[in-house]
């Protein structure tokens, strides 16, 4: 058996990572908890630049984007623009997101449309392309705040 050339490679880690980005959404969509842990690395960091927030570890890091979105009735994540950048065994990646948050029934409207950038790293495990980091920076919003608990 002849050995994968760094292209064949090149290809398949773009398209694991570009896997654990929409693994990512589709678990905060979906409100699987379990899913959205496995997918970063004991040693991941979380932020978020609108609040200054910073969560380590997967356990902290779930339980602070379940609390945000558990109450909602619906969320939807979208990505797109994606760069990624390879180092080895390690990458960065960037995109954009456009995000849709409805809680119903609540006074001053029921929706929330967010829209800004993700920037990552990402580290390949032995169970496939992990996050080491995850900052989300905001650069739109309109809609009804207190859909997402701002006032």
């Amino acid at each position: 058996m002849s050995p994968i050339s760094p292209q064949f490679r090149e290809l398949t880690d773009r398209a694991a990572i570009l896997d654990t980005v929409v693994a990512y959404a589709t678990a905060v969509d979906t409100k699987d908890w379990e899913m959205l842990a496995v997918l970063f690395t004991d040693d991941a960091r979380w932020e978020y630049s609108a609040t200054g927030e910073q969560h380590d570890g997967p356990a902290a890091i779930v339980a602070r984007i379940s609390a945000g979105l558990e109450r909602l009735d619906v969320t939807q994540h979208l990505n797109g623009n994606h760069v990624i950048t390879l180092h080895a065994g390690e990458a960065e990646h960037t995109c954009y997101y456009h995000a849709q948050h409805i809680c119903r029934g609540l006074s001053g409207g029921e929706n929330f449309l967010a829209g800004g950038s993700y920037h990552d790293r990402l580290r390949r495990t032995t169970n496939g392309w992990r996050f080491v980091s995850r900052s989300l920076s905001s650069s739109w919003s309109e809609g009804n705040p207190a859909v997402i608990g701002r006032r």
